[in-house]
């Protein structure tokens, strides 16, 4: 309850003129160790009884009237610490003391409240804007809790959510550079924009790459080979069933990035087969140590009631019999013969079959690699040769009798290929290895040619933008974890995913094949669980946080929140704070654009930030349609469709 002469809007209190608390001001109460911050959730007026009236004279009249009240939620402590340069004011994260009953509730001082406005408890490198409800104090974070532990701006349309993903990026690169000697920096930022609003908003920057389906001046061509795709990115986009023709798939992978060929004949062809064979069951082996017996496994099965039509062709060669002599015995357990017996391989009958196959392969005197790269290793190959080496594998022994289950996959997998809309994405005619391909997106070794990726997607087709936005953010991941692997070190970059509801689903779509939507969702789901130790951040902007992946929003320890008025969308966001902030965020509908709450782990206390001016051209292209303007010819579009077509429909 507040007392009477509490100010009404303008406090003199604090030492300076100052607006009295608001909803989501703050207010102090001393403690022992120092002031308790809390956070104003609500301010009001009831009726009641004076209590104080009552004891000074017992006869008045018990006539309710109006008082004003207050609720505050606690969230730190603002205490002192000693340095060469004296006593300054500093915040800490949660409630170390809490005060009294009676203790007098304080309007902070102007120190005070650059202290609690920092957000980061003195270490804010990076400004956001200002703190409107504290005398508009500078609002600055600490980079490494902004985007260490993955950030997610949501707000509705119009809200100014673009706006603060472009400053993010713009002042994390300005404010780097200007911590240098040199005024270079080592940011890393890559913008997946799927609208194409990006593309300009960094012009007056040095060092901004721009990779777009259709390169202008200044921007270069947006690749994603084939090649860079793993077989799970083929088979989601080939639609490959789990039967028979993502085996075909992952082998013809695999021979493609060892430089295999299928239809090789005579000796070489029994080295293949025996090589082949040989990696199929060491996978086995491998898995052994684990178990006393191996659980029957079909696919194993299969393979061995297949290697007989598979090696009989050549059983007067050298070392073929011990083949063949395992695998029938094998098979009196496993295989025809052994329907209904133990099923559970052990590990002395496949290291007989592995010696057996060794011995055979010795016998060739064939020199074959040993194709030590995986079906998913990022190996460059001519996608071009997939459908021949497909075909090619159809006609073996191995693979013949799915000849009529893989027709039209084989259609579908040239129908990728040949489309002319995608051929310059996923198969250019520039050969480019896989270090230049991350020079460009993450920038190279020292960030030389620039700090910001931005890749345009908005002309990219909507068959492989899925396929294309899970293969940059899985190359990502995977590049950091190769540089962890091989430093020591991280190497901190920061995904920012525009549109983030398209691409990260809250559910999957429960097809038995999983689609390239699935494929991507669970790309991003794992770079939220463990990008962080790659030093891999991630920015999710979306309109709609209800329709994002729940287990990738649980993973951002920070939140911009703008405007929102969708009531899913304020229950969700409601669910992912504390219980004792949610009161914080019942002023989320009224917010006006460019204000946002910053709750999470970059700030010590919540607090309502008006994030920075931008000028106009150093905005996203996100602005509001002006219908009224083009209807009246007060702005006019000058275009024909004839050209627009012509653009449409060139290859």
């Amino acid at each position: 309850m507040l007392l009477d002469d509490a100010p009404g809007s303008t406090s003199l209190n604090a030492g300076f003129v100052q607006r009295f608390p608001r909803i989501n001001a703050w207010v102090l109460v001393p403690s022992e160790v120092g002031y308790l911050v809390g956070v104003v959730t609500w301010i009001g007026i009831d009726s009641a009884a004076s209590e104080v009236f009552r004891r000074q004279d017992p006869g008045l009249l018990d006539v309710p009237f109006p008082r004003r009240r207050m609720a505050v939620t606690p969230l730190g402590t603002l205490r002192w610490r000693t340095n060469a340069a004296g006593s300054e004011p500093e915040l800490v994260r949660g409630i170390v003391s809490y005060p009294s009953v009676g203790e007098p509730v304080l309007v902070p001082d102007e120190a005070q409240l650059r202290t609690i406005g920092s957000v980061s408890g003195g270490n804010g490198k990076l400004r956001l804007g200002t703190s409107p409800l504290a005398g508009d104090t500078p609002v600055a974070v600490n980079p490494d809790r902004l985007f260490g532990r993955h950030l997610a701006v949501l707000g509705s349309t119009g809200s100014g959510k673009s706006c603060t993903v472009a400053g993010l990026v713009r002042w994390s690169v300005t404010s780097a550079k200007a911590a240098t000697t040199d005024g270079s920096s080592r940011a890393r930022f890559i913008i997946l924009d799927p609208n194409g609003e990006y593309r300009d908003c960094f012009r007056d920057l040095t060092g901004v790459r721009v990779l777009r389906v259709e390169p202008e001046d200044g921007e270069e061509a947006l690749t994603v080979p084939a090649w860079t795709w793993s077989s799970s990115e083929w088979a989601a986009i080939t639609r490959a069933s789990l039967q028979t023709q993502r085996p075909l798939l992952q082998r013809t992978l695999r021979d493609l990035r060892n430089g295999f060929d299928p239809e090789a004949s005579g000796a070489e062809r029994l080295a293949i087969e025996l090589r082949a064979h040989a990696q199929i069951w060491s996978i086995l082996y491998s898995d052994m140590p684990r178990f006393s017996t191996f659980p029957k496994y079909t696919d194993f099965t299969r393979v061995l009631d297949d290697m007989p039509g598979v090696f009989s062709q050549w059983q007067n060669e050298p070392g073929v019999n011990l083949v063949l002599g395992q695998v029938a015995s094998m098979q009196a357990r496993h295989g025809a013969g052994g329907r209904g017996r133990d099923g559970a391989y052990i590990s002395t009958e496949v290291q007989a079959l592995l010696q057996a196959l060794a011995t055979a392969f010795q016998a060739t005197n064939v020199v074959v690699s040993l194709g030590t790269r995986t079906e998913d290793t990022p190996v460059r190959f001519n996608p071009g040769d997939v459908v021949n080496h497909l075909e090619g594998l159809l006609r073996t022994p191995e693979f013949q009798r799915d000849a009529g289950y893989a027709s039209s996959f084989i259609t579908r997998v040239r129908g990728l290929l040949g489309d002319l809309r995608l051929k310059a994405i996923i198969a250019p005619e520039v050969e480019e290895p896989l270090e230049a391909w991350l020079s460009r997106f993450l920038g190279d070794e020292t960030c030389s040619n620039g700090e910001v990726t931005v890749v345009d997607l908005s002309l990219l087709a909507p068959e492989v933008m899925h396929t294309a936005v899970a293969v940059i953010g899985r190359l990502t991941m995977e590049a950091l974890q190769h540089v962890r692997a091989s430093t020591k070190s991280v190497l901190p970059t920061v995904l920012v995913l525009e549109e983030a509801h398209n691409f990260v689903a809250a559910t999957n779509s429960g097809a038995e094949i999983p689609t390239t939507a699935d494929l991507c969702r669970e790309t991003f789901n794992r770079i939220a669980r463990e990008g962080r130790k790659f030093g891999l951040g991630l920015v999710l902007s979306s309109q709609r946080p209800s329709a994002l992946s729940q287990t990738v929003l649980s993973q951002c320890n920070s939140f911009l929140l703008h405007r929102l008025v969708n009531d899913r969308d304020q229950d969700l966001v409601a669910r992912l704070v504390p219980d004792s902030l949610g009161d914080l965020l019942h002023e989320l509908p009224s917010l006006p654009p460019r204000q946002a709450i910053l709750l999470g782990w970059a700030t010590e206390v919540p607090t309502l930030v008006e994030v920075g001016h931008l000028q106009r051209e150093q905005r996203p292209q996100s602005d509001d349609p002006k219908f009224w303007d083009s209807w009246t010819g007060a702005e006019t579009i000058d275009f024909s469709w004839e050209a627009v077509v012509r653009d449409w429909t060139s290859s």
